[in-house]
């Protein structure tokens, strides 16, 4: 039996919620294509989205380029989840219709933290906690942005149409704790597998508990509709309620018993399948396998 199994400890949540900012102090709103967008996401002096305890990057390139560029996390509303005619003025949209409201529903009043994540500027989008702690992450609320989900189902060009086994769009989740060993988790947007096309189109809760006491997260994009400038698919997610905690979950039963376990081998699998006694540069399947027979996988990044 764990130690935190025997131990009761007073936990507080901290959950992600928009309605609350702290820098800047009032978040304005402006018309923007089909949306209501944050009215400073094309200011270049502005850095950071802060919604204590976290702290968000914003135009982490340094440029807007005259206003035509933007990247990291803004704030939007927006209810349009249909294909578009002209998808850079109508960028803003996710599948869902609209932020998380009271009541546990998309709504398309409600304002939902935006991302844009380019492949060719590393570490754009990223959190960080602004009292410079370690919190243990539970989770958040993930959704496919509208632009990226009808450039995987039916193409958008560049984009192609998911209609090859295995093709995928994913969001992987990594965080440092203070000594910074790094582990990541991951879920994927959307896919073709077993002859179909699917994504996330509600509003999905994404389990990042594996990811234990950290200090910051970084969000990443990754796609199997590469070009020769690199990703085709248009690298856009949205995400609610981020929730993370500052005293670790009480383990369960089945951690328990699974703490208890003696190990017979560690496996490394990298994403093209290969298989290795030693992690793989890049992300990694670590498949534990233990005397009686059973095994465990997690994901992890070296």
């Amino acid at each position: 039996m764990s130690a935190f199994a025997a131990t009761a400890m007073s936990a507080t949540d901290y959950v992600l919620d928009l309605s609350k900012p702290a820098y800047p102090e009032v978040i304005n709103f402006t018309a923007n294509g089909n949306a209501q967008v944050w009215s400073d996401t094309y200011n270049e002096n502005e850095y950071i989205l802060e919604f204590s305890p976290y702290m968000f990057s914003h135009l982490a390139s340094g440029s807007s380029w005259n206003g035509t560029y933007w990247d990291g996390f803004t704030i939007v509303k927006c209810g349009d989840n249909a294909t578009q005619t002209n998808w850079i003025a109508n960028q803003w949209g996710n599948m869902a219709g609209g932020g998380i409201n009271a009541n546990g529903k998309a709504d398309a009043s409600v304002p939902y933290m935006f991302a844009y994540c380019p492949d060719f500027v590393p570490n754009i989008c990223t959190m960080m906690y602004d009292d410079e702690k370690t919190y243990y992450v539970k989770g958040m609320y993930v959704n496919i942005a509208a632009y990226s989900y009808y450039a995987c189902k039916n193409g958008a060009s560049p984009a192609n149409a998911f209609t090859k086994e295995g093709d995928s769009f994913k969001l992987t989740v990594s965080g440092k704790d203070e000594a910074d060993t790094e582990k990541s988790c991951s879920i994927e947007l959307a896919g073709f597998h077993n002859g179909k096309f699917s994504a996330l189109t509600d509003w999905t809760w994404f389990d990042m508990s594996t990811l234990g006491n950290v200090k910051d997260l970084n969000f990443v994009l990754s796609t199997t509709d590469m070009g020769t400038y690199g990703a085709n698919t248009p690298f856009y997610f949205a995400i609610d309620k981020l929730t993370v905690t500052d005293v670790p979950p009480v383990p369960t039963a089945v951690d328990d018993v699974t703490a208890a376990k003696v190990v017979a081998s560690v496996k490394y699998v990298n994403l093209a399948g290969q298989v290795s006694d030693s992690a793989f540069d890049g992300v990694n399947i670590v498949v534990t396998t233990y005397t009686d027979g059973t095994t465990r996988s997690e994901k992890m990044m070296k």
